[in-house]
C-alpha cells in the first residue's frame, strides 16, 4: 500500500485489538560522543553519586572462544549495537559487524543465559540478497518467531525485515521485505530498530524516506504484516514535527495509539516525542491517522551537541520510551543541566507533563550520555550510559519511576575482564541483567554481560 490511508478493515485488524502483546524494550556509522569535561570536586556539574556496588559477569566475549580456540582469530560477530530478546530459554541478539575474518556484515547469534551453547544463527551477507549492518533495540518475538531489521543491504542497500525462528532456525531467505529505494518520496528506508507488535502485525520506523523532506525524506511509521507480506506507510515525518527516527515506537495498551521519539527536527531540531493514533469515520470506509507532537526538545542557543538546560533534553539518539499507566519514560543523549543526558518522564494526562528525573553529570561519579532505552520492572527503570562511571567507559544504572533512588548499578572496567561502552538497553531474567557493549573484553568486539540483582 503506498499511500498514508488505509482501509478501514485494514486498521480494524491491525490496530483495535484490546491489549498489546509487545516485546520489552527491546564499523559503519559512527555514533557521537560528548565528552564530560574534566572533573574536579567542586566543579558544580560533577556528580557525588555513591560508587556502583554490583558486579557482572562475561557470559561472552566476541571474537574469542568461537570453537574452543582461544584467541582472537575466529569468524564471530562483533560491535553489538542493540540488545537482547530471551526466547525459547535463549538469549538472542545480532552484531553490527564481523570480526576481521568475518565479512563485516553483522551477525544473529543465541547463547544460554549461563554463558554455555553460543551459536552463530546466521551471518549477513548484504549485497542484493541479504541485509547487513542490524543495529539497535531488541529483535521482536511473536510466537516462535524473531523479527529484525538492518540498517542496509537488501535489493536497495537501503535496509530488510528479517525473520529467524527461536531455536536459531529457519533464516528467511529471501527477506520477507526490502525496503526502497533512497529517495525523498518513497514509503521509507533505512531502519536502525525492530518493533512494536499488534494482533501479528509490526509497526515499526524509518530515519529516512516518507513523502516529505530533501534530499531524502525526512523518515516514516509504517506497518507490516508478515502472514500477507503487506507494507504500509502510516505517517510521514515533516522535519517540523520530527524527523531521523532511530528508535522504534511503542503501542500503548489499548491497541490504538503508537508512542515514539525522532532524534532530529522538531521546534528546536534536537527532536521529539509524539503519539500516533487511528482515527477512523463511522461514515467513511476509511481511516487515517492523526499525529501528534508531545514535547519538542530543546537546545537553547542552538548550543549542539551538549545543548545544557536544566529544564529539558535533547537528541534521543535510539531511545524507545517505556510506559507505565499514563506516563512515559525515555532518555536522552545530550541536555540536561550539565549537557551530558536526562532521563524523563512525559504525562499523558494533566497540566505539568514533561519532567526530568536525573541529568547526568560529569566525573567518575555519575554515567554520561546515554544512547538507548529504559527497560521498566515494577516501579524500578533500569538503563545504560556509553560513557563515565569511575573508568569513563559507561555504566549501568537505576531509578524509581518516581525520579527517586538513582544509583549507579555498575562501572564498566574494559580490558580483558569486562565490557566497554554499552549503548542499548538491558533486559531482565530470572532476577539477573543481561546487556551487551560494544567494546571491551578479550578481543575488544564487545561482550554480552549478566549483573546478578541482589
Amino acid at each position: 500500500m503506498n499511500s498514508d490511508s488505509t482501509t478501514r478493515s485494514t486498521w480494524i485488524r491491525t490496530w483495535t485489538l484490546g491489549l498489546v502483546a509487545m516485546l520489552a524494550i527491546q564499523v559503519t556509522l559512527i555514533f557521537p560522543i560528548i565528552a564530560p569535561a574534566i572533573a574536579h570536586a567542586d566543579d558544580p556539574g560533577v556528580a557525588t553519586e555513591p560508587a556502583a556496588t554490583l558486579p557482572d559477569s562475561l557470559i561472552y566475549t566476541f571474537g574469542f572462544a568461537m570453537s574452543g580456540n582461544t584467541t582472537c582469530g575466529n569468524v564471530d560477530g562483533a560491535d553489538p549495537k542493540g540488545s537482547l530478546t530471551f526466547a525459547n530459554t535463549f538469549l538472542f541478539g545480532r552484531t553490527s559487524t564481523t570480526t576481521a575474518k568475518g565479512n563485516g556484515d553483522g551477525i544473529v547469534f543465541h547463547i544460554d543465559p549461563a554463558g554455555s551453547n553460543y551459536t552463530i544463527d546466521h551471518l549477513f551477507t548484504g549485497a542484493k540478497t541479504d541485509g547487513n549492518n542490524p543495529r539497535h533495540n531488541a529483535m521482536t518475538l511473536d510466537g516462535t518467531v524473531l523479527y529484525g531489521t538492518t540498517l542496509t543491504g537488501g535489493k536497495h542497500d537501503t535496509g530488510t525485515i528479517f525473520s529467524i525462528n527461536d531455536d536459531g532456525s529457519g533464516y528467511s531467505t529471501p527477506p520477507p521485505f526490502d525496503f526502497d529505494k533512497s529517495q525523498q518520496k518513497n514509503n521509507g528506508d533505512m531502519p536502525h530498530s525492530c518493533f512494536a507488535l499488534s494482533n501479528g502485525v509490526l509497526y515499526g520506523m524509518t530515519s529516512e524516506g516518507g513523502s516529505k523532506g530533501l534530499p531524502t525524506g525526512d523518515g516514516a511509521i509504517f506497518s507490516f504484516d508478515p502472514g500477507t507480506a503487506t507494507y504500509s506507510r502510516l505517517h510521514s515525518f515533516d522535519g517540523t514535527h520530527g524527523s531521523d527516527p532511530h528508535g522504534q515506537p511503542i503501542l500503548d495498551p489499548t491497541g490504538v495509539t503508537l508512542y515514539g521519539m525522532t532524534r532530529a527536527g522538531g521546534k528546536h531540531n534536537v527532536g521529539v516525542i509524539f503519539s500516533f493514533t487511528s482515527i477512523c469515520s463511522p461514515f467513511s470506509l476509511k481511516c487515517h491517522g492523526k499525529f501528534k507532537t508531545l514535547h519538542n526538545f530543546s537546545c537553547p542557543n542552538n548550543a549542539t551537541p551538549s545543548c545544557i538546560d536544566s529544564s529539558d533534553g535533547a537528541t534521543p539518539d535510539h531511545g524507545t520510551l517505556v510506559q507505565s499507566g499514563t506516563t512515559l519514560f525515555g532518555l536522552t543523549t545530550a541536555g540536561g543541566k550539565f549537557g551530558m543526558g536526562i532521563i524523563f518522564s512525559q504525562e499523558l494526562t494533566g497540566k505539568k507533563k514533561f519532567k526530568i528525573l536525573h541529568s547526568f553529570a560529569s566525573g567518575a561519579n555519575d554515567g554520561q550520555n546515554p544512547f538507548g532505552s529504559l527497560m521498566l520492572n515494577g516501579s524500578t527503570l533500569y538503563g545504560t550510559t556509553r560513557i563515565g562511571g569511575n573508568q569513563n567507559l559507561g555504566t549501568v544504572f537505576q531509578i524509581d519511576t518516581s525520579g527517586n533512588n538513582y544509583a549507579r548499578v555498575h562501572d564498566f572496567q574494559g580490558g580483558n575482564s569486562d565490557g566497554a561502552n554499552p549503548i542499548d538497553d538491558v533486559i531482565l531474567v530470572n532476577n539477573t541483567l543481561y546487556g551487551m557493549t560494544e567494546a571491551g573484553g578479550k578481543c575488544n568486539n564487545g561482550v554480552i554481560f549478566a549483573i546478578a540483582l541482589p
